[in-house]
């Protein structure tokens, strides 16, 4: 019978793609954001810009800023603008996260960026204290307070690190009973996604119940580009729903209720090997805690994660100088 490894080598690994050396970020940039009724009404109420024109310049000035700390394309397109909780994971859900965090639960933000996310839980009554973010780049956070107009008043916790470094926020393993992350995993390549997993495990609580969600980019079929034009000498993966589920079973210890839907945005695939790019969402609740330390005493990734990598190097290495330009 086959190993579990070899199991989870025959269902993660795809043949590495080579994106474009180069990418025209005008693709991306949008003149005029497309504000939806969530965002006419956070920017109203919280921010306090009714004019629709005069918000449309506010964000492009902020984002003007923002694209020289990093160009991520969610920036450019100013997507992000119209991302909310409620629409993105179903009212009634995440009326049960607000009560918990109401009664002292804790969540944290992974990749906050500007805090957005942090913002939509305290602007529908979370308590502040209970809302933690983080992220790679303390300048977008910093932004964040001109995009929302807060500077005086929004008073959460923010910490800059690498989510994937073992040792980032070590204090705080077990504190947080929700663990947030969207527009994130997409831009790592496996072996990153396993380190994050790993980390996010660790930071969750070990009570059942405790829950990490989000979204990102996604496909029906998985893809893995071996370059980026953007982040140099970084690789990317993109999950199908499957692969996703896999790498995460695969990565966590202990059991869990794994929930992922894919929303394609074409009604027919590229081909047959690209399948239909979408949006991946993800809720993971945790159903009973295994304290097994999936890192070791030096911090290394798991011997699984090791077994997997060397599988997978082994088995694409081949097919690197046949990929195809995606």
């Amino acid at each position: 019978m086959p190993s579990a490894v070899v199991l989870a080598r025959e269902r993660i690994s795809v043949p590495p793609e080579v994106l474009p050396p180069s990418v025209d970020v005008k693709d991306w940039w949008v003149e005029k954001p497309e504000i939806g009724p969530w965002a006419k009404r956070f920017f109203k109420e919280y921010v306090g810009i009714t004019d629709q024109d005069e918000l449309a310049k506010h964000l492009c000035s902020i984002r003007e800023l923002a694209w020289d700390v990093f160009h991520y394309r969610c920036i450019a397109s100013l997507l992000f603008v119209n991302y909310n909780l409620s629409e993105a994971y179903g009212t009634e859900w995440y009326y049960d996260v607000l009560q918990r965090l109401k009664k002292g639960d804790k969540v944290l933000d992974v990749g906050c960026a500007f805090g957005q996310i942090a913002r939509n839980f305290v602007f529908d009554g979370a308590p502040a204290e209970n809302v933690w973010s983080m992220d790679l780049r303390e300048a977008f956070w910093d932004l964040g307070y001109d995009m929302y107009k807060d500077r005086d008043t929004f008073k959460t916790p923010f910490f800059e690190g690498d989510i994937s470094d073992h040792e980032f926020m070590k204090e705080y393993d077990g504190k947080f009973d929700f663990i947030h992350a969207a527009s994130f995993f997409h831009i790592f390549n496996l072996e990153s996604q396993y380190k994050v997993v790993q980390r996010m495990t660790k930071l969750l609580s070990s009570k059942p119940g405790s829950v990490i969600f989000g979204r990102q980019v996604g496909c029906s079929v998985p893809r893995h580009f071996s370059s980026h034009p953007i982040r140099l000498g970084k690789g990317l993966y993109m999950h199908s729903v499957q692969s996703f589920t896999d790498m995460f079973e695969d990565a966590a210890p202990g059991k869990w209720d794994i929930q992922a839907w894919l929303t394609t945005r074409n009604p027919r695939p590229e081909s047959k090997e690209k399948g239909r790019p979408g949006r991946l969402r993800f809720i993971i609740t945790r159903l009973e805690s295994d304290e097994v330390d999936v890192t070791g005493g030096d911090g290394d990734v798991s011997n699984l994660e090791k077994q997997l990598e060397e599988t997978v190097i082994s088995d694409l290495g081949d097919n690197v100088g046949a990929a195809k330009t995606a």
